[in-house]
């Protein structure tokens, strides 16, 4: 176990809750979470797959297994790329800064959106504007752990497992409409290497599973792996925001 975190257990006797409301905040299960947005923050690049598994309801069948595997490239404020394969096909995402691509390579078509300058702020008007959400997104942003505890009704800290191998901290919570589990890296990065989250208000209560492998830290990248070059014959098309759909 992690020295650092380990003084932090044994001076709160192993763990310490804060009870408000029917509520228990494990300021263990907060310290972990904060160890890793400082290191997701302090990256000046990353990379890393995500292999998700998502519920997707059906009329027939009720909940039905959907997948796909992500890799991930980000660099700086402002550049990312995502590859996607999976049930829905092969998606790419390409943002530089000031435009935001998405490519079909089953249908060679792409859309393309002039938007905001930093990846973060990209990531959450894409999502709420088209419905579009991004691997991995949710613990870049800088406010990630202020976020969870303003919605936390529970946030316990579980102990030690292991994901793939690795061992890592589990910690478990609960909001007014969904549970989560995070696994987190027992090392120096306090890395996310999985994530689950069950939508209780929602009907059969559908799942989100993803798991984080193959981190690298702060490698170097060409500003060119972020620039899109539409592939010869490729068709234009546009974004569809959520409010316009049927």
């Amino acid at each position: 176990m992690n020295k650092k975190l380990f003084l932090i257990i044994f001076i709160c006797g192993f763990t310490t809750h804060i009870k408000a409301q029917s509520s228990t905040i494990d300021t263990v299960a907060v310290s972990i979470l904060d160890n890793m947005s400082a290191t997701i923050g302090d990256l000046t690049s990353c990379s890393v797959t995500v292999n998700a598994n998502y519920d997707v309801h059906n009329l027939q069948l009720g909940l039905v297994k959907s997948s796909n595997e992500s890799q991930v490239y980000l660099q700086g404020p402002n550049e990312l790329l995502i590859r996607s394969e999976g049930d829905k096909g092969s998606r790419d995402f390409y943002y530089n800064g000031q435009t935001l691509t998405y490519y079909s390579a089953n249908r060679n078509h792409y859309a393309q959106l002039e938007t905001l300058p930093t990846t973060v702020s990209m990531i959450d008007t894409v999502n709420k504007q088209y419905g579009i959400f991004f691997p991995a997104a949710d613990f870049l942003y800088p406010g990630f752990v202020d976020d969870i505890l303003a919605d936390a009704k529970n946030l316990i800290y579980l102990g030690i497992t292991k994901v793939g191998g690795k061992d890592c901290f589990h910690i478990a919570g609960t909001t007014s409409d969904k549970t989560f589990q995070f696994w987190i890296s027992d090392d120096a990065f306090y890395l996310p290497l999985k994530m689950v989250i069950v939508y209780t208000k929602k009907e059969l209560n559908p799942q989100y599973e993803a798991v984080y492998s193959d981190w690298k830290i702060n490698p170097v990248f060409p500003d060119a792996l972020f620039k899109f070059n539409a592939p010869p014959n490729a068709m234009k098309i546009k974004f569809v925001p959520v409010s316009k759909r049927k």
